[in-house]
């Protein structure tokens, strides 16, 4: 903490004096009034939450062009659910950076291989919007993820993944000369293992996004699952996080509904307003800002905590039956989000009471004391 001051605020006809006090994280600083004088104390003397550590940002899926697609469904043979003909998303093509207009990728690959990804675009509050589907060469190993390059998928008898891969290789390599050989596409993907680290048998992951006006939670359930496909299916093999969004694994699902309320309650957006850079409309990352908070590790003899594990997953029920009709509506993810929070106004009330005495009480306890709480 640096010095208080004194703020005059004016309105019309009318004035207060109301004390602020600038607390510092590194070298962003901030003003707050003493309403979260402890917690903001407990962040000025580096006090994190439990969970700084255990999330993680995801892959970094790009070019996108090389791994976001579509099902292509034959007119007379419609698909093959094993091994579906698949080609570049369009979503992939209308986002593509300038020297990536031009790629284009199709073909026929296993579909074990195929994936649910969450870039951030898809998140609202305690739920998601249609998934985007990609092609992956991954397969678990040790409850993680093994890459494969082309030639392991050719030993391996993947015809449709190693010509994929082949496929991508020659992009890589023709957009990207000398500097290819310095990272090749299987580094990109799997960049400070974004890919590989993730864990493939974990049940549920706990995601909020990197950047954005407003901070944005939800759970995703990662198995395999069925997607539809006109009047068939394909079957994938679950969900991966992308970089564009921060990662929590846990089997723990009263843990993961715990953690989603904490990062939707409004009082934690808040919080890290001031600590966010500024873009051309408003605050933008997010990061492990929140992380820097004294959020609580999850304890499930705890009233308050289980309370918000009950209203958590009352806000995901009611956010998962609207989100589906809210799509066929609007395009645009903020327009959505807006409604699943009206929708779910009442919870999240609740969630914001409940967090705002949580953190303010954590804020107090020694450092390292709640580790063991």
């Amino acid at each position: 903490m640096r010095h208080s001051i004194y703020y005059l605020k004016i309105g019309e006809l009318r004035s207060r004096k109301q004390k602020f006090t600038e607390y510092a994280i590194g070298d962003r600083s901030f003003l707050e009034d003493l309403e979260f004088e402890t917690v903001l104390k407990a962040i000025d003397r580096g006090k994190k939450s439990y969970y700084y550590e255990s999330f993680t940002q995801g892959a970094t899926i790009v070019p996108r062009q090389l791994w976001f697609v579509e099902p292509q469904v034959h007119p007379k043979l419609g698909i093959d659910p094993t091994q579906p003909r698949l080609k570049t998303s369009q979503r992939a093509i209308e986002k593509a950076k300038k020297e990536y207009e031009d790629v284009i990728v199709e073909g026929e690959v296993e579909s074990q291989f195929l994936y649910l990804v969450v870039t951030g675009s898809e998140i609202a509050p305690f739920s998601t919007t249609k998934l985007p589907l990609v092609v992956l060469p991954i397969e678990p190993k040790g409850g993680k993820y093994h890459i494969i390059h082309s030639e392991e998928a050719k030993q391996k008898g993947y015809s449709g993944l190693y010509h994929w891969l082949i496929r991508a290789e020659e992009v890589w390599s023709g957009k990207r000369g000398e500097k290819a050989d310095k990272m090749t596409i299987y580094d990109r993907l799997d960049y400070q293992r974004g890919l590989s680290d993730q864990r493939s048998r974990v049940k549920y992951r706990v995601l909020y996004n990197t950047s954005g006006t407003y901070l944005v939670s939800c759970i995703v359930v990662n198995k395999p699952s069925n997607v539809k496909v006109d009047s068939s299916s394909i079957r994938v093999s679950g969900v991966v996080a992308d970089a564009k969004v921060y990662r929590y694994d846990t089997d723990d699902e009263n843990e993961a509904l715990f953690l989603s309320a904490l990062l939707n309650a409004p009082i934690i957006d808040s919080l890290i307003k001031p600590m966010q850079s500024r873009g051309q409309f408003g605050e933008r990352d997010i990061h492990k800002k929140v992380l820097e908070l004294p959020l609580p590790k999850f304890n499930p003899r705890k009233n308050e905590h289980m309370m918000l594990v009950n209203l958590a997953k009352r806000a995901s029920e009611k956010a998962s039956k609207i989100v589906p009709e809210l799509e066929k509506q609007y395009s645009g993810i903020g327009k959505i989000r807006q409604l699943v929070k009206a929708e779910i106004e009442e919870e999240v009330l609740q969630i914001d009471k409940i967090v705002r005495e949580l953190i303010v009480s954590e804020g107090e306890l020694p450092d390292g004391l709640y580790a063991f709480l």
